[in-house]
């Protein structure tokens, strides 16, 4: 399987049935921690996990490689990715920063089980999403975390007050540095649901 110009890193576990997207912010960063660096400090290091970093900055809308060349190309890449994978029954999507937004978005329109939202930003990716979810998708529950101190995060989060499942959970303390904050308090690893083993494993 391509990595996609090292765009897309697959951690693939038949032995567990939840699988994590994984999106960085605009560097493909976890607050400068590296993908596995954040997968150890979260618990979740021992899942399937799929790291997705968009290289552009320009919300997938330029995609990963040539092979995935637009945001279609990219989402129909995460479908054919749980497809191909049928030991998965549990989806999860996670980001901070501009890859929260991508967190959002590509939970929404895979009808993951939830989404995890770490101070997520963008304008562009925040219009979108204002009037993609707003009836929501019948499925899909979503954490989002920001920092009201942060303007451009507090409009972001706030902007989608009211709609279906999705729990907005302000920490004003950690500012965007949210998964630093969570880690220092020792909340990330227990935002994550448990270990589960896939049947027969």
């Amino acid at each position: 399987m391509s990595d996609h110009n090292g765009n897309i890193a697959c951690l693939t576990r038949k032995n567990c049935c939840q699988l994590f997207f994984v999106y960085g912010g605009a560097h493909g960063r976890m607050e400068g921690m590296g993908p596995m660096a954040f997968l150890q400090k979260s618990g979740i290091a021992d899942r399937n996990i799929v790291f997705v970093r968009d290289p552009k900055a320009k919300f997938y809308h330029e995609g990963v490689s040539d092979e995935l060349p637009d945001l279609d190309s990219v989402l129909d890449w995460h479908a054919q990715y749980i497809e191909d994978n049928p030991h998965i029954t549990e989806v999860y999507t996670v980001g901070n920063s501009f890859g929260g937004w991508a967190s959002m978005f590509f939970g929404y329109m895979l009808g993951v089980d939830k989404v995890w939202a770490l101070a997520p930003a963008g304008p562009w990716g925040r219009d979108l999403l204002i009037d993609l979810m707003k009836d929501g998708n019948g499925h899909t529950e979503y954490d989002v975390y920001y920092s009201r101190d942060v303007e451009e995060d507090k409009i972001f989060a706030e902007s989608f007050v009211g709609y279906p499942n999705l729990s907005l959970t302000h920490i004003d303390e950690h500012g965007h540095m949210m998964i630093t904050g969570l880690i220092n308090t020792g909340q990330l690893p227990t935002m994550f649901p448990p270990f589960k083993a896939a049947e027969g494993a």
